[in-house]
Formats: structure tokens, sequence, C-alpha cells
């Protein structure tokens, strides 16, 4: 079998994609990489360039996505000390956030809240990525 490279991309089903865009770059933190329509966007969600990408849609998915609805579920993730302090960010946005919850197993940490159209997104303080810095071209 072939090598497996990781997660290429994600993509939700959205009803309003600006306002999608918004709140995953300025609520979650994500990095814009393209807007190519009033349909469709591409944000980065570690270092921008470098996959895995979110991609968020007001259009019917094809090919072997056309099946798929939402919501969905998705974790992102972060060093497990900030974990706190994103809680806190979050929750002054008005986001309400559930957690965090231990995974002892893991050494993480996670916190969850849901994106306008439901979609439960997931921030996971992994303990490894303490005191590591995201390089980024933004």
């Amino acid at each position: 079998m072939p090598p497996r490279f990781g997660l290429s991309e994600l993509i939700l089903r959205v009803q309003d994609v600006p306002r999608a865009v918004a709140f995953y770059r300025d609520v979650v933190g994500l990095v814009v990489e393209r807007t190519p329509s009033p349909e469709w966007a591409w944000l980065w969600t570690g270092t921008a360039g470098q996959l895995p990408r979110l991609g968020l849609t007001s259009k019917p998915l094809s090919f072997g996505a056309a099946h798929t609805g939402g919501p969905a579920h998705f974790a992102l993730a972060v060093a497990r000390d900030s974990i706190h302090e994103e809680k806190a960010r979050l929750e002054s946005l008005g986001v309400e956030v559930e957690g965090p919850i231990t995974f002892a197993a893991w050494r993480a940490d996670s916190i969850y809240f849901s994106d306008p159209d439901d979609n439960r997104v997931e921030l996971c303080g992994f303990e490894h990525l303490n005191g590591q810095t995201q390089e980024s071209d933004a």
C-alpha cells in the first residue's frame, strides 16, 4: 500500500460562507487561504501553506462527498497549556464552551464549542505541543 501523508482537507457545509469565514478567522483563529466565490472559502488549519485545509461551502458537495451532511465534528490541535486561555478568550467573545475534558491516555485536555451552523469544533490541547510556536506566513 502506498504511504499516507495525513489529512488533506475537511469541508463543512454552511449556510452563509462569509459568516462562517468570519467565525473561523476571528473566533477560531484560522488563516484564510482564499475565497474563490461567495459560496466557497478555504482556510489553513495550522501553518499557512501547509495541509490540512478547511473548506467552507454553501453549495451541494459533489463527487465522493455528495452523500454527506452536517453538522460535523472536528478537532484542531493546540498546546495543552493554552486550553484555559482559549476557553476564556472564546467565552469573552460570547461563545459557549464545554470543558475542559481531560483525556489522560492522550495527555490532552479538550474544549468544545459550536460554529454558527452547529458544527462542533474541538480544540484539543496536547501536552507534547506545550512551548511550541507556530510559524505562519500570514
